[in-house]
């Protein structure tokens, strides 16, 4: 039972880390257009990088273990295509942000802009809740198996977990102009991750296995890259700040290659 309780702290702290990227809004001053395009642009270069070397590589990793290198990688590629399909039709069935819960518009133009921030900013949220869920998963019953290797992982996911809190927070920010709105809700999404191990661990455990969860990190990661090519890198480029776009993808995908080779 203590080592359910210590891979429960290691896993909580992990997804604490997302609140500790939060608290970007409470520091910095009411985003600009090219701070939301620069946020969106992180965001974006965040979610393809962590998708694409990180979990879509691990779960042809996991299934090599039970058939050949092409089978591997029709399988992990078939779930990755169903994970971009599912974050089509989740685009397409989230509701329009109501007009009345976004910050004050200066004007027609602007109340577009928020608009499509507040859109941004939904899925976004969306996404990394169901990114972390798998991943709170894994750092429980890693510590669980190996206490050691388990502190390992933990830190090298709270690591990555920081900028995906900034990935949440800014853009929320700038959609209500609640700078606390912005830091709670990077913080609810990383409550996501002890939240969903402690309800797997003892609810679901005895139907876990390695290969369901391969195949529910290549299908995350397919809804993830969808997100970030349709969501949020156009939205991004849409703010007339091409430059401020493209530094945000380079420092997301900076960001995140550190955290994934560290991992």
């Amino acid at each position: 039972m203590l080592w359910v309780l210590g891979a429960l702290l290691m896993t909580t702290a992990a997804g604490l880390s997302t609140g500790i990227g939060g608290l970007a809004v409470l520091l910095c001053r009411r985003p600009t257009e090219k701070m939301l395009a620069f946020s969106l642009g992180f965001a974006g270069g965040v979610m393809i990088t962590v998708s694409l070397s990180d979990m879509l590589p691990h779960a042809v990793e996991g299934y090599l273990a039970v058939m050949d290198r092409p089978r591997a990688a029709a399988a992990a590629l078939s779930l990755f295509l169903l994970g971009m399909l599912i974050a089509a039709l989740l685009r397409r069935c989230l509701p329009e942000p109501r007009p009345e819960r976004l910050a004050r518009p200066q004007g027609e133009r602007d109340a577009k802009r928020l608009m499509q921030a507040a859109k941004s900013a939904a899925v976004t949220t969306a996404v990394m809740l169901l990114h972390n869920l798998p991943e709170g998963i894994l750092t429980l019953f890693t510590g669980y198996a190996s206490p050691a290797f388990g502190l390992g992982i933990s830190l090298a996911v709270a690591l990555h977990n920081i900028p995906e809190g900034v990935a949440v927070s800014v853009p929320i920010y700038y959609a209500t102009g609640s700078r606390l709105r912005g830091a709670a809700t990077a913080l609810l999404s990383g409550l996501a991750e002890p939240a969903g191990a402690l309800a797997a661990f003892f609810f679901l455990r005895r139907w876990i296995s390695p290969l369901f969860l391969n195949g529910l990190v290549a299908t995350i990661a397919g809804i993830m890259s969808c997100v970030a090519a349709c969501e949020l890198l156009p939205g991004s480029f849409s703010y007339d700040a091409d430059r401020a776009a493209g530094l945000g993808f380079a420092a997301g995908l900076l960001l995140m290659s550190l955290g994934v080779c560290l991992l």
